[in-house]
């Protein structure tokens, strides 16, 4: 059966693209045919469209990114907004095509764990109608204990694998006793292990950064060989 992985975060904006697109970059480097999907994204395509790049594969745009509103919103409110219907046979259709065509297939969600799309139906059913791990992307800084301890037991009670949690955005000119402390605090708390903590990097702020360069930064900062799931 294919391998993949689901990356998931404590919220929006937190970086789980880099993250996703990273391991992709280091994946392919390693010689392994990756691919990846973004199953539902709001607002634009742009994180689709940055994991199409990183990964280096020729799949169209719609079957990495099956579903897309136009409206920044959770999904369920934008498909209300602009009336119309989410069909997960959709996100599944592309799934199952990906994973034929991959020997790993990076997943990456829309915001939270906890973010609906449609109804009660959450980011959490869809992982686990995907059946897979999760790699939680965190804030480094203060208050992120609480959101990484909640995203832990909300991905726990759905009896959902967690493999890993990487923590993003780390800036050496801010940085303090949270920024410290919390690589240690959270693995002893959740005990599910820090596998990273990523710098903030200029370079990889664009839509098309240098796919050499994700993968050494990935590989410098994140010990994703770690991922037994990979």
């Amino acid at each position: 059966m294919t391998q993949g992985i689901f990356i998931t975060g404590t919220g929006t904006e937190i970086g789980k693209t880099v993250v996703a697109g990273g391991l992709a970059a280091c994946l392919k480097a390693s010689g392994t045919h990756v691919g990846v999907m973004k199953p539902i994204s709001t607002g634009d395509t742009a994180d689709a469209q940055f994991l199409k790049h990183v990964a280096q594969v020729d799949d169209e745009l719609s079957l990495i990114n099956p579903i897309y509103f136009r409206h920044p919103l959770a999904p369920s409110v934008a498909a209300r907004i602009e009336d119309r219907e989410i069909n997960l046979s959709d996100i599944e259709t592309a799934f199952a095509e990906l994973q034929q065509k991959y020997d790993v297939v990076i997943v990456e969600g829309v915001g939270g764990i906890a973010v609906p799309i449609q109804d009660d139906f959450l980011v959490v059913h869809l992982i686990s109608r995907l059946q897979l791990p999760i790699l939680i992307v965190a804030q480094v800084g203060l208050g992120t204990l609480n959101h990484t301890l909640l995203t832990v037991a909300f991905a726990r009670q759905f009896n959902l694998q967690i493999v890993g949690i990487v923590l993003n955005g780390l800036s050496a000119e801010t940085a303090g006793i949270a920024e410290a402390t919390n690589p240690v605090e959270i693995e002893k708390l959740t005990g599910v292990p820090v596998i990273g903590v990523l710098p903030y990097e200029k370079q990889l702020d664009t839509a098309q950064p240098d796919v050499t360069f994700l993968a050494e930064f990935m590989n410098r900062h994140i010990a994703w060989r770690k991922l037994e799931v990979l």
